[in-house]
């Protein structure tokens, strides 16, 4: 009896806590709005979304999360950025098909993103024939036999 009773009182323990992480979820403030995260420009090249801190690499990846979770359509970088931030976040929209834009007071600008990389010419194709391998006047050597 006392193992029924031990497993009824672990499942309301369950239950009750997969409610409060619900709960919590649900008011946890999220970064985005209007289809835009909205990140914020922090010293050497870092940046702040969502509580977290991140690079560039890691930004990347978050933002891409974003884009399938939430259907962004754009990244803003909040007032305060550098050209290097501007570029960065740039380069993360054009990779991910977003619009860029800085946000200046209350109005938002467009950040010009980068040219994509322009795909080097292939290297030309030599059309000599190679030499076909000199034939050995020696017969090849048999394999050892087995044991």
């Amino acid at each position: 009896m006392n193992g029924a009773k031990a497993m009824k009182n672990l499942m309301r323990g369950l239950v009750l806590a997969t409610g409060m992480v619900v709960a919590a979820g649900a008011f946890a403030r999220s970064d985005v709005r209007d289809g835009n995260a909205m990140v914020q420009p922090v010293k050497s090249d870092r940046y702040s979304i969502d509580g977290s801190t991140m690079g560039k690499a890691e930004l990347f990846g978050y933002i891409s999360d974003l884009k399938d979770r939430e259907q962004l359509t754009g990244i803003v970088l909040k007032k305060g950025g550098s050209d290097e931030q501007r570029k960065s976040i740039g380069s993360i929209a054009r990779t991910l098909q977003l619009k860029a834009f800085e946000q200046e007071g209350g109005e938002l600008k467009s950040i010009d993103l980068p040219a994509a990389a322009a795909t080097p010419a292939p290297p030309p194709i030599e059309n000599k024939p190679e030499a076909a391998p000199a034939a050995s006047a020696e017969p090849a050597a048999a394999a050892p036999p087995e044991h």
